[in-house]
């Protein structure tokens, strides 16, 4: 063997072989194996419902020290007029708080009119959340009644109290749902924000409306014509932005 023949093994060819390509055909998903897969995935994952007989109201520190400095008060103002008076409605319990009210006053008189038949229900805080040694008796109550309470929560500030309070009420166990039309803040990047992470904890984001609707459920309900009457009622002329 001659040493031009040796050296010749030894060197790797330049030349380069690719694998041919193979053709990959699409297969076709049968539509009720697609319809299968999203049922299953549904039934994995929860999707809180409200019911009419586990929802509570959650009115939050509308005060009137807030009215000058919240951007869209008014819009909360109304929300939680119109939940308040949907609670007597529809018969769900109310829990209402302000923050050290000594010094930023009572509950907006729009709607001390509307709570004058619950003051047992109106509790002063300093804690930022409702979720407080003066509300926990009564929460105690509920939730011994309730097998798996869901608290409706309007109110502000979304970044502090209304958070705060969200966050409690799961750690408690509770399905939370938060009207984006009537809670608010200084900030609107911090309403937005707030609004943002206590969708992401598991809370559930609606409206006023959608949550009235939700609850009653059919046109025949007993309540539907009155319900419809309070939704129809003048708003703020300005909403709130989406979260």
């Amino acid at each position: 063997e001659t040493q031009e023949m040796s050296h010749a093994r030894c060197v790797p060819s330049s030349r380069l072989v690719f694998p041919s390509p193979t053709t990959h055909k699409r297969q076709r998903v049968a539509p009720q194996a697609v319809r299968a897969v999203a049922m299953a995935t549904s039934a994995q994952t929860p999707h809180p419902r409200l019911d009419p007989s586990r929802v509570v109201l959650f009115v939050c520190d509308v005060q009137e020290k807030f009215a000058p400095v919240i951007h869209g008060f008014a819009n909360c103002v109304y929300v939680a007029q119109l939940m308040l008076r949907a609670s007597e409605l529809l018969g769900f319990t109310a829990i209402i708080t302000e923050q050290v009210p000594d010094k930023l006053g009572k509950t907006v008189h729009a709607l001390q009119a509307i709570i004058k038949d619950n003051e047992d229900h109106v509790y002063a805080k300093t804690k930022f959340s409702m979720v407080n040694p003066e509300t926990s008796d009564h929460l105690d109550s509920l939730e011994e009644v309730i097998a798996k309470p869901q608290a409706l929560l309007c109110g502000l500030e979304t970044h502090v109290c209304v958070s705060q309070t969200a966050f409690d009420l799961l750690e408690r166990g509770w399905e939370v749902f938060i009207l984006v039309d009537g809670v608010s803040s200084q900030r609107t990047s911090d309403r937005s924000v707030a609004s943002r992470r206590m969708e992401n904890a598991g809370c559930v984001l609606t409206t006023s409306e959608a949550a009235l609707f939700e609850l009653v459920g059919d046109a025949r309900h007993d309540k539907f014509r009155e319900v419809s009457k309070l939704v129809r009622e003048p708003r703020p002329e300005v909403p709130l932005p989406v979260p």
